[in-house]
């Protein structure tokens, strides 16, 4: 079953990521960012509300790390493209990121059966498949570093989340918001910066916020009431939602090994939820 609440937060995330993606074509990556997080805020405090969520202190102080972390995860996966094309950054970032609580998951000796182990071998290879790209141009050495350096913090603030108790609910997800939104607007003000965007653009975001603050919130509930492992494969699968989002609303093309790699994400889906 926790699989399934990774499907529902790759749909959120997914979905989520087309819109702001958008956003950050027309006003940058740091605008559209703290506005995404800033708007998360209320997204998943409305959410803990809902479902009954407690106010535990050493819960909310993990949520808050994993709000340093996350900046840190983005600005190492921009700095990486730009350094270097997508082709070069985005594979490790996505298979590190996945493969991290996978191993923490056979360490602490979570073993899963022969089904759901072939799905996510699937799982992570698919990743890999819609993420890459042929065009491999800029500082190789340079991108492919802060490619890795981004997976290693996606991972482990999977890793972290993962240490949540079920009772605090989606409390410590407005913590990692409302950090990662003081540090973004901290960054903007000290450069003498706008914090947000346009109106209209704002609008956008508001749209991708929504939907990715709900898929956050179904990560970390499969995460408080599963395992890790299967719920990070299953909930990293977004990057199929993305690419079909790109080519339905944006016209985008997708290549023969992203179709390969989307039919691997469904595969993958299935299996370990079979399993």
């Amino acid at each position: 079953m926790s699989a399934v609440y990774g499907v529902a937060a790759s749909v959120g995330i997914g979905v989520g990521d087309h819109l702001t993606r958008g956003a950050a074509d027309r006003v940058g990556i740091r605008l559209t960012l703290a506005s995404f997080f800033f708007m998360g805020i209320p997204v998943s405090a409305v959410g803990a509300l809902v479902m009954g969520s407690r106010w535990v202190a050493a819960d909310i102080f993990i949520g808050a790390l994993t709000g340093v972390i996350a900046v840190l995860a983005i600005g190492s996966l921009y700095l990486g493209y730009a350094s270097a094309t997508a082709g070069v950054v985005a594979p490790p970032a996505a298979v590190v990121a996945v493969a991290l609580p996978v191993l923490v998951d056979l360490i602490r000796g979570t073993v899963p059966t022969v089904t759901v182990v072939a799905g996510m071998l699937l799982g992570m290879v698919s990743v890999l498949l819609i993420t890459v790209s042929p065009r491999i141009a800029g500082n190789v050495r340079r991108g492919f570093s802060f490619g890795l350096a981004s997976g290693i913090g996606y991972g482990c603030m999977f890793i972290m989340l993962d240490q949540l108790s079920a009772v605090s609910g989606f409390w410590p997800v407005m913590s990692q918001r409302a950090v990662a939104f003081t540090i973004l607007a901290a960054a903007s003000i000290g450069s003498r910066s706008p914090v947000f965007p346009s109106r209209a653009v704002f609008k956008t975001i508001i749209h991708g916020s929504i939907w990715g603050g709900i898929g956050a919130m179904f990560f970390v509930y499969g995460l408080q009431h599963g395992d890790l492992a299967p719920v990070t494969v299953t909930g990293t699968q977004y990057a199929a939602v993305t690419v079909v989002c790109g080519m339905v609303f944006r016209g985008e093309q997708m290549r023969w090994w992203q179709g390969a790699g989307l039919l691997g994400a469904v595969s993958a889906v299935a299996l370990i939820v079979a399993g």
